[in-house]
């Protein structure tokens, strides 16, 4: 008779062929969480100020615009770092990969939860730009060459920090996916982020 400890655990079982790695409870739950804190850090933004910072004919670009463009980037990176780890965390390990499969696993969890919420954020976007262009009245003829200037470098400014902002958000999803699913696989306690005061104590 064998002993017991000769007896080899069997590997947990695959998934079933055709069964998608995928969990959109898991990508869904990080999309909104990206879409969430995205909006407020934009509220947040514009409460300190932010938004006010528009080209003036007489004192030209302010370097208010510059910091505009400067938490589009901290937005877009914050917000889908947050996300990625919401997804990472979440997602079911099967247990049936090695160590650099399941990486991959919950870090394309992350870029697919920053591309869904960049498509429904883009969406909204230009849904309202859209909407706000045709409700606006027709602009004057007042308008100068060095003031449509300034408006095109504002522009260019806010797209160029906006696409930075996506660009680094792709790379904080990726990589803090893979983050909350090394703190998943670990049983990380959350006791880890939150600070004590705020702890339940005995039940």
């Amino acid at each position: 008779m064998a002993a017991l400890d000769d007896v080899t655990p069997a590997a947990p079982p695959a998934p079933a062929p055709g069964v998608s790695y995928l969990e959109w409870g898991a990508i869904f739950g990080g999309a909104v969480v990206t879409g969430a804190l995205a909006i407020v850090l934009t509220q947040f933004g514009t409460g300190i100020g932010l938004a006010v910072s528009d080209p003036n004919p007489e004192t030209g670009l302010s370097w208010g615009l510059f910091l505009v463009g400067l938490w589009l980037v901290l937005v877009g990176f914050a917000s889908a770092s947050a996300g990625g780890y919401v997804a990472g965390r979440m997602r079911s390990h099967f247990g049936d990969a090695v160590e650099a499969e399941s990486e991959f696993r919950d870090g394309i969890h992350g870029i697919v939860v920053w591309a869904l919420a960049t498509f429904v954020l883009g969406a909204g976007t230009a849904l309202m730009t859209a909407i706000a262009a045709i409700a606006a009245p027709a602009a004057g003829g007042d308008v100068t060459a060095e003031t449509m200037q300034m408006m095109h470098t504002a522009s260019t400014i806010s797209a160029f920090a906006t696409g930075a902002g996506a660009a680094l958000g792709a790379a904080g999803a990726w990589f803090a996916a893979i983050a909350g699913g090394e703190h998943r696989d670990q049983g990380l306690s959350v006791d880890t982020f939150v600070p004590s005061f705020f702890r339940r104590t005995g039940l």
